[in-house]
């Protein structure tokens, strides 16, 4: 019994001292490993802070993308969750852009509109929640104080679209049509998006129908 009582304050002497058994501010600590590629993994929310599905809720699957045309062009509704940021904001400029159809034309709005939902689920990896940073410039580079300067964690927690917002916009053409680009970009953190007449990309499950018949029915006798 005296060999497990000094045992004890030893090993929360040890836990209080070792830096990745530590709870470090908004994250799980883990053990660091010195040969990995990225020396700790972040993210911006814990887990227990992201948004939950209700245990009442009818089961929906994901259709990740799809395509859907009207009278006004074509539309690409895109599902977020667990995407990169990056690979997600090259992908939609260039549906913004029209490099994907046969009438592309580099200084014409020849593009469709994107719709991206479930922003607050994207991907950065490594240690970039932690250490990416954003500039928004006050007026026009001309403020004395500078750039606003604003941590990716941070624009996560005021509003999740700017991150993919900005990441789309990074990858389209600095030109005067960019603007024009990004009016026709919509942006959502949640699952479901506002546009009416447009499909959704997240969709009930649907019963598989039965392989096997029953053999008896409920059915009444033929008159």
């Amino acid at each position: 019994m005296a060999f497990f009582r000094s045992l004890a304050p030893w090993m929360r002497k040890t836990r209080r001292t070792d830096p990745s058994r530590t709870w470090q501010s908004f994250r799980d600590a883990k053990v660091i490993n010195p040969f990995a590629e990225y020396q700790w993994i972040s993210q911006p929310f814990p887990d227990y802070n992201m948004p939950k599905v209700a245990h009442d809720a009818k089961p929906h699957r994901s259709l990740k993308a799809i395509s859907h045309q009207d009278e006004k062009g074509w539309w690409h509704v895109i599902d977020a969750k667990g995407r990169d940021v990056g690979k997600l904001g090259a992908f939609a400029s260039r549906l913004l852009q029209g490099k994907h159809r046969a009438d592309y034309a580099r200084d014409r709005i020849k593009g469709d509109s994107v719709i991206i939902v479930n922003a607050i689920h994207v991907f950065f990896p490594g240690h970039t929640w932690d250490t990416k940073i954003y500039r928004f410039y006050r007026n026009r580079k001309t403020d004395p104080r500078g750039p606003k300067v604003v941590t990716a964690t941070r624009l996560m927690m005021l509003n999740p679209s700017i991150i993919v917002t900005q990441a789309v916009k990074g990858m389209l053409p600095k030109n005067l049509l960019r603007p024009n680009w990004l009016r026709r970009t919509y942006c959502y953190p949640g699952a479901i998006h506002p546009h009416w007449g447009i499909p959704q990309v997240i969709v009930p499950v649907l019963k598989k129908p039965e392989l096997v018949p029953a053999a008896y029915t409920l059915a009444g006798p033929l008159s």
